[in-house]
């Protein structure tokens, strides 16, 4: 039954319409009509919401590029802020792709409920912390050591500092988000022993107007004179911020410069450049590689970083106009340095608190 349900759902697909299931699904893709012969047709992308202008949308770049350069179906599928939905959404999802893409080790939990149920769909699971074990052959993990694109920022935004002193805005108070700010410090302090850091956490990954607020006060009490924001769609009011001041931001996961340019230029203005976590980069190359029969991670998982090419920062034409040649350089050491083995970026993952707090009061202003 559940093979006769993926079989009129896959028709259903082909055929433009709507997947019925629990999340919204929409963007739908298939270019050049018929896919092309190759080990999967279809790839359905699930998160919370597109349009966050950084992780969701440009990892749905990455599906939407390898999908249109293979020919292959692809769909977002947004189950919104509801965690309830989240398991519907996934099941009802495996039934009707050949190839599954979602973020996040609750998603991978709930996968492993019913481990037997899709042996021939492939699952590409992404963000996940490590050490995480895989039990599953058709799962393939990827854990971004975002903590290395991270570093090159801290190196950057100090070395672009005034005063010698950045803010680091992060979404919440979780082991992603403290990967980011224990890479950032090691990247503030290789390039300015004496940097320091005014960091808070919003408490949100939606609450702008909260994420501006901090902003200002870190400019305001602490003469931070660069923000840098890991804090999802809340970031736009770090830039906010730092367009009501005049100082710089850098933004996160995507290049967030090319994602406002046309949409709100007064925004893109002040990014400088951003943290990326070129999700995109890799989602491509997994669709990529197991449509063509190549991909032999599955049953893996693997960390990609600086030397996979999907950890850096944004050095796109606005940055090469805008950023002084010293910051330029000081980061262009810093990743070769990276990739050659000599640094070994600290992830905050699996930090001990203590550490972890250790870490945070020797950047304090």
């Amino acid at each position: 039954m559940k093979k006769l349900l993926a079989m009129l759902l896959a028709v259903t697909m082909v055929a433009g319409l709507a997947l019925t299931g629990c999340g919204d699904s929409k963007d739908e893709g298939n270019a050049g009509g018929d896919a092309k012969e190759g080990a999967i047709k279809s790839v359905g992308f699930i998160c919370g919401n597109l349009g966050d202008k950084s992780f969701n949308d440009i990892s749905y770049e990455g599906v939407k590029s390898a999908g249109e350069k293979l020919g292959i179906t692809y769909k977002a599928v947004e189950y919104g802020t509801d965690k309830s939905k989240m398991e519907p959404t996934l099941l009802d999802s495996a039934d009707a792709y050949d190839m599954i893409i979602f973020s996040g080790n609750e998603f991978l939990e709930i996968l492993e409920r019913h481990a037997d149920e899709w042996p021939n769909t492939k699952f590409v699971c992404f963000d996940i912390e490590p050490g995480t074990d895989i039990k599953m052959s058709n799962v393939f993990a990827i854990t971004f050591r975002q903590c290395e694109s991270d570093y090159l920022a801290g190196v950057f935004a100090i070395t672009l500092s005034k005063t010698k002193t950045v803010g680091f805005v992060g979404g919440m108070e979780a082991p992603v988000i403290n990967d980011f700010l224990v890479g950032f410090i090691e990247g503030v302090q290789r390039a300015d022993a004496n940097g320091k850091v005014a960091m808070v956490y919003n408490g949100s990954y939606t609450d702008a107007p909260k994420a501006k607020e901090f902003s200002l006060m870190m400019v305001n009490n602490n003469n931070a004179d660069v923000l840098h924001q890991v804090a999802g769609g809340a970031g736009l009011g770090v830039f906010q911020a730092c367009q009501e001041k005049g100082i710089w931001g850098v933004g996160v996961d995507a290049d967030q410069y090319e994602f406002f340019k046309d949409e709100k230029p007064e925004i893109a203005k002040v990014i400088i450049t951003s943290s990326e976590k070129r999700v995109n980069v890799a989602l491509e190359t997994a669709i990529t590689d197991t449509y063509n029969g190549t991909a032999t991670y599955y049953g893996t998982r693997e960390d990609w970083g600086v030397e996979k090419g999907v950890a850096d920062i944004a050095e796109n034409d606005y940055y090469q106009k805008n950023a002084p040649q010293e910051c330029k350089d000081a980061v262009n050491a810093a990743r070769e340095d990276i990739k050659s083995g000599k640094v070994k970026v600290t992830t905050g993952y699996g930090m001990a608190q203590d550490e972890l707090n250790k870490r945070r009061d020797s950047v304090k202003p």
